[in-house]
């Protein structure tokens, strides 16, 4: 019969591996939703599909049992699922792979992907099992930690990515606090382990450890200070662009009439108005110096012709007396 502590490690081992192999849907479900991928590392999404195929073959060479296996090729499809839609979706990378291509497109790298990560692990795991069979040593030790430090490695540019927004733009929370919290049930699983792996704990420690960062990088940057977010700044600079743009002034030409023939370009009201808008709206008070100045020049226009009609009148009444 099985102990009380054996029990609770497969408990909280199993609760562990769930959480873990599921970590990045609620990343790619928000990705899908929002049709947008800003603020996420393409690297990150990378590094750890390359961090998977380490887990993997650590796992088949091991001979761990087949949650443990299984847990780390759900993880590399998913950083895979992100990483496309990155591509997909990304302002930098969608002119190539972007809607405008299809989905065809996106979906040869797909299958691309997949074919070449099922290589690369079958690769690592010939190979680690050929340094066993020749005593190489830390052949094992190696294949354990390369893909620890891989997924560290992985959130530096993310890392950088936030503190250079100053804000988490992009990053599920449901996803971070699903990674944190199948670390925390793993590391209660070895708790309860009778023979401590420290590869293990270092390994569990570490993804809890880099989620904790992002945590904090939220709780500063997105509750405390939100008004340090360079994102605010440069959609305020774009307004600011656009308002110059828009406020582009008119170019009021108003041709003014000279010598014998003034009257009769007076009484044809001849005032050339262009307006250099460049396909922008003007804005209402460049519309009304404009039309002043037309008014004006018209006033001035009537009035002239109204006196030269005057003079006209009182000729012909002159010419008209006995």
């Amino acid at each position: 019969m099985a102990s009380t502590r054996s029990i609770l490690e497969n408990v909280f081992g199993m609760l562990g591996v769930i959480f873990w192999s599921f970590q990045l849907l609620p990343q790619a479900i928000d990705n899908y939703r929002a049709k947008s991928t800003a603020g996420l590392s393409y690297s990150m999404f990378f590094i750890w599909t390359l961090c998977a195929l380490g887990f993997g073959s650590y796992g088949v060479v091991e001979e761990l049992s087949i949650p443990l296996i299984i847990q780390p090729q759900i993880f590399g499809v998913l950083s895979t699922v992100c990483y496309l839609q990155c591509l997909y979706y990304g302002e930098r990378t969608r002119g190539w792979w972007g809607p405008e291509r299809g989905l065809k497109r996106i979906g040869w790298a797909a299958v691309g992907g997949l074919v070449a990560m099922v290589g690369v692990q079958v690769g690592a795991v010939y190979a680690t099992r050929a340094g066993i069979d020749h005593d190489i040593k830390g052949t094992v030790e190696a294949a354990g930690i390369i893909p620890i430090l891989l997924l560290v490695l992985g959130f530096i540019p993310q890392y950088i990515d936030i503190y250079r927004d100053r804000s988490v733009v992009g990053v599920s929370m449901a996803f971070i606090t699903a990674d944190a919290a199948g670390a925390m049930f793993s590391i209660v699983s070895l708790i309860f382990r009778t023979e401590f792996d420290l590869l293990a704990t270092l390994n569990y420690c570490a993804v809890l450890v880099c989620d904790l960062i992002v945590v904090a990088f939220w709780v500063y940057f997105n509750k405390m200070h939100p008004e340090l977010a360079r994102v605010k700044e440069i959609e305020e600079k774009d307004l600011e662009n656009g308002g110059r743009n828009e406020s582009e002034s008119a170019v009021v030409t108003i041709v003014e009439p000279e010598g014998e023939e003034e009257k009769e370009q007076q009484k044809g009201h001849r005032h050339h108005l262009h307006f250099d808008l460049h396909g922008t709206t003007v804005p209402n008070h460049l519309h009304a110096e404009p039309v002043a100045k037309t008014t004006t020049s018209t006033a001035t226009s009537t009035g002239a012709a109204s006196q030269a009609s005057l003079s006209s009148a009182q000729s012909n009444s002159t010419v008209a007396q006995p």
